[in-house]
């Protein structure tokens, strides 16, 4: 009862801040509205006690400020010690991959599938296993599709678009190094490390001019990538990630490279050995939050959702989905009539929530086991993530610690700021605008470091 109470400050009077800072705020609202953006706010201080609310119970897309939902509900529902177990066993002499929809395989970290592969190469040789009849993976409840059907459909070969699912490497990526060589492009797959198992086709040709150099890759999806476009002769090297067409098929590319290098060949003629699990690999859950908060993965997010709703039964879009629900309502009290949740991400424009539903489960998750850990994550003015560039010039660098989020007709930002009184804040912002209003966005992230600037000396007026 006294969480419905607590939650239900947000609809009734509760306290205000005092009214010099609260007119300043508000003038800012203003400002923000009277530009074409429909603007909610929502200020708390480190009691839970309201400071400023305009449009508090308005639905608004929240853009990637969902990821803080999606976040806390990870968090509240896995731990902050959360590891994922991706378990390696030999069955009838096939090697068997049991999924945990690890989001950690990506190369140059602790979880570089090479490194890993390599270790159940090493671990199967260990074992006079140098011969498999094939390779199974098995997928679990991770099921259906790898991407949520509200998300732009022409730009799924993106990054921010890549696919999630049971076995998914590089964040649902592949990686193409272009460098100016002798006479043309030398195009060269970086990552996953799939060897001949994967085709580059090289379609990037050289021009003297930088004016017009576009290139960009496709996953062709039967085993072969493609690059084109026109690359300017004294470019340096570069790198683009692109979104694969099939996750599961790069997985177990991979995976076959790397056992042919260590010594382990696939063959029908392969001769059966005892069963028995080969090689565990253990990831944490830390890396992703991260991820997820400080780059705006939205990868991480949709991947996480998953574990999450493996973790209840459903490891699918679906199922994750309907533990992020759970999850809000256990933190807000009651299923907000507001609530729409259509991605974990916020990258669909269909999702709806209100500011006073998002500081409300912000701050009470940072009350919970792992809340330390969800503010660890969040970007830091001037110096992290996606705030690395944002309060320049400011008394607020090193300070606030807030995410961010833009897609066209929303931005938002999201967090905490540590006050010079030593006291913090938790703050809501939450703008919608007419997606066809171009460079409106610029304005709106000045208006809302200034809103934070003036949310910086709130106190409760008692």
């Amino acid at each position: 009862m006294r969480r419905r109470l607590v939650a239900a400050v947000w609809f009734a009077i509760g306290w205000l801040a005092s009214a010099t800072t609260a007119q300043e705020l508000a003038r800012l609202v203003a400002a923000a509205e009277a530009l074409g953006a429909r603007t909610g706010v929502a200020v708390c201080d480190d009691d839970g006690q309201p400071l400023f609310r305009h449009r508090v119970r308005e639905a608004f897309a929240p853009a990637s400020n969902m990821k803080l939902l999606t976040a806390a509900a990870v968090l509240s529902g896995l731990g902050a010690d959360f590891e994922f177990h991706t378990t390696f066993a030999l069955r009838a002499g096939r090697l068997v991959v049991l999924a945990s929809g690890d989001p950690n395989w990506i190369h140059g970290t602790a979880d570089d599938p090479v490194l890993v592969f390599a270790a159940v190469g090493k671990a199967l040789v260990a074992r006079g296993v140098t011969a498999l009849r094939g390779i199974d993976l098995e997928a679990g409840t991770f099921t259906g599709p790898t991407r949520p059907p509200t998300w732009p459909q022409d730009q799924l070969h993106t990054y921010y678009c890549a696919p999630t699912g049971p076995f998914v490497l590089e964040q649902g990526v592949f990686v193409l190094r272009l460098a100016a060589a002798d006479g043309g492009v030398a195009v060269d797959l970086v990552a996953p490390n799939a060897g001949s198992l994967v085709r580059v086709q090289d379609q990037v040709r050289l021009q003297d001019s930088r004016k017009d150099a576009v290139y960009g890759a496709l996953d062709v999806g039967d085993g072969s990538v493609r690059a084109t476009g026109r690359f300017w002769r004294k470019s340096p090297p570069v790198e683009i990630r692109t979104a694969m067409a099939e996750p599961t098929m790069w997985f177990r590319a991979t995976l076959t490279n790397a056992l042919a290098e260590a010594g382990v060949r696939i063959g029908a003629d392969a001769v059966a050995v005892p069963d028995a699990i080969v090689h565990v690999h253990k990831s944490a859950l830390a890396p992703a939050l991260e991820r997820m908060l400080e780059d705006s993965s939205n990868f991480d997010a949709e991947q996480c959702l998953r574990v999450l709703g493996a973790k209840r039964g459903a490891g699918s879009l679906s199922g994750g989905l309907t533990a992020l629900e759970a999850a809000v309502v256990d933190l807000v009290g009651q299923r907000p009539d507001d609530l729409e949740l259509v991605d974990g991400s916020g990258l669909s424009k269909q999702n709806r929530l209100s500011p006073a539903v998002l500081l409300t489960a912000l701050f009470r998750a940072s009350r919970r086991d792992g809340g330390a850990a969800l503010a660890a994550c969040l970007p830091v003015a001037g110096k992290s993530g996606t705030l690395a560039e944002r309060f320049a010039g400011s008394d607020l660098i090193g300070r606030v610690r807030a995410k961010t989020g833009w897609i066209r007709g929303a931005s938002a930002l999201t967090g905490l700021v540590d006050g010079k009184d030593g006291r913090r804040r938790w703050f809501a912002i939450l703008m919608n605008y007419d997606p066809k209003v171009d460079g409106l966005n610029k304005d709106l992230k000045r208006l809302q470091e200034q809103m934070v600037a003036v949310i910086d000396g709130m106190v409760a007026d008692r």
